[in-house]
């Protein structure tokens, strides 16, 4: 059990520093709405996240009816996270997105986060491709599984909670330098992922 969890965690804590909308729009929340309202926000990505999860798993479930399922979620969750790891390796910076200092919209902060990451298609593909992963694994259980995930949830939503509670010290580190080379390391990371998936369908 150990083993999912460590991975779990791991991979919550790339998700934590992946610098996307989300975690703009929670800096900047927290910033000028206060912690409370950062925290609900985060709370809102978290059940999207969680939704996200199980519609994968619905798709996954119908591919692991057909004959070599485990190469075609291979191939789909490697090719997949290449993809994000070039998208993020080449992606520009946008420190105006942290510094602007309009006043956010006093609303639900909850169904905000939930709306904000849900609509992004781009989280759906990344899930999509975290399933596969994990689907492919032979040794993983139901319940190291629903451990790997549990973490990756947990690990995110703890890591958003922290980002509210010091947001404007984080604000402070994000010089273009730092985010580049930040979007740059994660994405060499993500297509390692990708590479090692697609490998072990096919060796």
């Amino acid at each position: 059990m150990f083993d999912p969890i460590l991975s779990g965690v791991t991979f919550g804590l790339l998700l934590a520093v992946m610098l996307g909308p989300v975690f703009f729009t929670l800096l900047q929340t927290s910033l000028h709405e206060g912690f409370k309202a950062g925290v609900h926000l985060a709370i809102g990505v978290f059940i999207s996240d969680a939704s996200l999860i199980a519609l994968c798993y619905i798709f996954a479930s119908s591919l692991n009816k057909l004959d070599g399922y485990k190469i075609t979620m291979g191939w789909i969750g490697g090719l997949l996270m290449i993809s994000f790891g070039i998208f993020n390796f080449f992606r520009a910076v946008k420190v105006k997105e942290v510094d602007d200092d309009k006043k956010t919209v006093h609303a639900k902060f909850m169904l905000k986060g939930f709306l904000l990451n849900i609509i992004n298609p781009a989280v759906l593909l990344f899930w999509l491709g975290v399933v596969s992963m994990v689907t492919i694994k032979e040794h993983y259980s139901k319940m190291h599984e629903a451990a790997f995930f549990g973490s990756i949830l947990l690990t995110v939503l703890s890591t958003d909670i922290l980002k509210s509670f010091v947001a404007n010290r984080i604000k402070s580190l994000l010089r273009p330098e730092v985010m580049l080379w930040i979007n740059r390391g994660i994405g060499i990371i993500l297509a390692v992922f990708g590479v090692n998936m697609i490998a072990k369908v096919l060796f």
